[in-house]
Order: structure tokens, then C-alpha cells, then sequence
């Protein structure tokens, strides 16, 4: 057993005047992302926010994250899970339909917190239950 510490776990050494980042985990439906290749060949992950008010028919927003960095949960679950640092942020982007044949799409574009993305994509958790839902 001399090569044991070999294969011990250690936990990375970090300067003192260095914290770890806070991260935030997003959880949301398999349903909301979509996989896609840039056209430089990079595998990302699109994933979409629906609108809270279901009268709001506008196109939903979305935000692109590398495949890297979203999850699958175990057990066969239908969840997939993103972690973002909690003081960082996060631009979300708005597809819209030109209104005449021929016209250019166009794209609307802001930024938020990551604290506010969470929110908006776990809306879904404070809508109350239906009764016979499965």
C-alpha cells in the first residue's frame, strides 16, 4: 500500500485571500432545451423560458449555455440542472417573426442577474396545483 495516497481524494488548495464562488443550481424540463452546433463547432444548449402570464403570447426568451455545463438528474428523471455563479449574469435573448413575407427576423437581447434568471425559469413552482393532474 505505498502508492495509497496516490489515489487519496484532496480537496484543491485555495489562497486565503481567495473564496470560492457562491453558485446558484437552476432546475428546469428536459422539454425547455434544445441542443444545437454553433457554426464555429461548438455543442451548446439552448434553453428556454416560458412566459409567466399565460396570456402573453409573445416568443418565449432563451439563453445559450455550453453542454458542458447542464446536467442530467439521476434515477431517470425528466429534470435537467445548470449551476451559475450567483453574482454573475446572464443574457437572455427574444426571437421575433418578421410581421411581412420577406422581412428580417429580428432580435431583442438584455441581461440579468442570475438570482433573477432563476426566478424566471422556476416560475413553474409557483403555479398552484391541478387537482387531477398526473
Amino acid at each position: 500500500m505505498e502508492n495509497q495516497e496516490m489515489y487519496e481524494a484532496s480537496a484543491p488548495v485555495q489562497a486565503p485571500d481567495q473564496q470560492a464562488a457562491e453558485m446558484i443550481k437552476i432546475t428546469f424540463s428536459r422539454k425547455l432545451a434544445r441542443a444545437f452546433t454553433t457554426k464555429s463547432g461548438k455543442d451548446v444548449v439552448a434553453i428556454s423560458i416560458p412566459n409567466v402570464d399565460p396570456n402573453d403570447k409573445s416568443p418565449w426568451e432563451e439563453f445559450v449555455l455550453p453542454v458542458t455545463m447542464v446536467h442530467s438528474d439521476h434515477y431517470g428523471s425528466k429534470a435537467l440542472w445548470v449551476k451559475l455563479p450567483a453574482n454573475g449574469s446572464t443574457t437572455l435573448s427574444r426571437n421575433f417573426k418578421p410581421s411581412e413575407e420577406g422581412g428580417e427576423w429580428t432580435k431583442q437581447e438584455r441581461v440579468v442577474d442570475n438570482n433573477t434568471l432563476k426566478s424566471m425559469v422556476e416560475a413553474y413552482k409557483l403555479k398552484p396545483k391541478t387537482q387531477n393532474a398526473r
